[in-house]
């Protein structure tokens, strides 16, 4: 096990940023809606042993059929919305699990998965439009409204469709009252925002139109559109513009100068979440720049471990699912796990410029492992997913 040595004071490489533990109570909640669905799913089996459920028994595998089914209601209903609603898609994928065919729509990259499970899915961003508080809190009691009178329906024409019925309706109420408190989510729009000085909150998440032009364009893979739509546009400091600028600088191979962005980004930001992403993006940075050979060894992988230790505290997922786990077991001499792990968030990856990233990885892994075969494939493949 490779035991970094203590970082040096080099100034032209940002040390990590200061205060990497977690957001107060993050472990908490965590915990809390471990809990709740753990007591939820309990109390679904007892009714279910004990003959207590409002639909016929062996039904009870289409109650969970009914709850994936209220995610792709809830996703599509978001996706239709959004123009009224001040949310934007940037890019989106039909299906789940590994990553199957992509191709672009509108400008906006569109990705194919084999498992029906989850029928579309969009990443949608808060717009900088005004009436915000009126579109969002709207828009969200309007998709409750829907998804109940859906579910209410189903119910009403009993046998099968009841137990589908039960399950959207039940799914629907647990995404409305959990994670009131997290900026955006479903819950706070609609019992959060329309009091006090909710709205403010939003303000680090708005969008303004050519951040979401670059950000469309990096989903697609478009380094040039990006490149060019954050030229174009007027100056802004905004957290949004920010991780826009630290990913096209990781694109384009300007890995100390993403490090600087992210730690600017991290400073900027106060969303638990926000401040993950541009730890996220600060430890890439920094990876890319060891294994470019930009920034050394000896002061980088200290500050990528100090990195990857922060995420897990304020990002496990984040850490899990992205090529980072990867790029720290192709550090530590763990090559056959650094491969799996590569490959794996190729697989999930969400959009085009992840997914070369984490290609480049899977690259670099088969390299070190004297697959240079492998490595010209994977590097191809990724390359492939770019337009500079």
């Amino acid at each position: 096990m490779y035991t970094p040595p203590a970082p040096p004071h080099d100034p032209t490489v940002p040390p990590p940023p200061p205060d990497l533990s977690g957001p107060p109570g993050a472990s908490r909640n965590r915990t809390v809606t471990f809990v709740i669905a753990a007591a939820v799913g309990g109390t679904v089996g007892v009714a279910g042993s004990s003959h207590g459920l409002p639909f016929p028994e062996h039904y009870f595998l289409l109650f969970f059929a009914g709850m994936l089914l209220a995610v792709s209601l809830h996703n599509v209903l978001s996706r239709l919305l959004g123009p009224f609603t001040g949310l934007a898609a940037v890019y989106s994928s039909i299906g789940a699990g590994p990553w199957l065919w992509a191709t672009t729509v509108g400008g906006r990259q569109l990705v194919l998965r084999p498992l029906p499970l989850i029928l579309y899915s969009p990443c949608m961003v808060v717009t900088d439009r005004p009436g915000l508080r009126r579109r969002m809190w709207w828009g969200e009691l309007v998709q409750l409204l829907v998804q109940a009178a859906v579910a209410a329906a189903l119910v009403a024409a009993g046998g099968a469709a009841a137990a589908v019925g039960w399950g959207i309706a039940f799914l629907t109420l647990l995404t409305h009252v959990l994670a009131p408190g997290r900026v955006t989510s479903p819950a706070w729009r609609l019992l959060r925002l329309p009091f006090g000085t909710e709205e403010g909150r939003l303000g680090e998440w708005q969008a303004d139109d050519a951040t979401i032009a670059a950000t469309r364009a990096a989903g697609a893979g478009r380094i040039d559109l990006m490149r060019a739509a954050l030229a174009a546009a007027p100056p802004s400091g905004s957290p949004r513009r920010l991780a826009l600028s630290a990913m096209l600088a990781l694109a384009e191979g300007r890995s100390v100068e993403a490090a600087h962005t992210a730690v600017e980004l991290y400073a900027r930001s106060a969303a638990p979440s926000l401040r993950a992403g541009a730890l996220y993006l600060y430890a890439a940075a920094v990876s890319d720049g060891v294994r470019a050979g930009q920034i050394p060894a000896e002061q980088g992988l200290p500050y990528f471990a100090a990195a990857m230790t922060g995420l897990r505290a304020q990002g496990p997922a984040l850490a899990r699912r992205t090529d980072l786990a990867a790029r720290e077991a192709y550090f530590q001499g763990r090559l056959p796990q650094a491969a799996k792990l590569a490959a794996r968030a190729a697989a999930n990856a969400p959009e085009a410029l992840s997914r070369a990233g984490a290609l480049d990885t899977l690259a670099a892994v088969h390299a070190a492992a004297g697959r240079p075969v492998d490595a010209a494939r994977a590097h191809a493949r990724a390359a492939a997913l770019l337009r500079r």
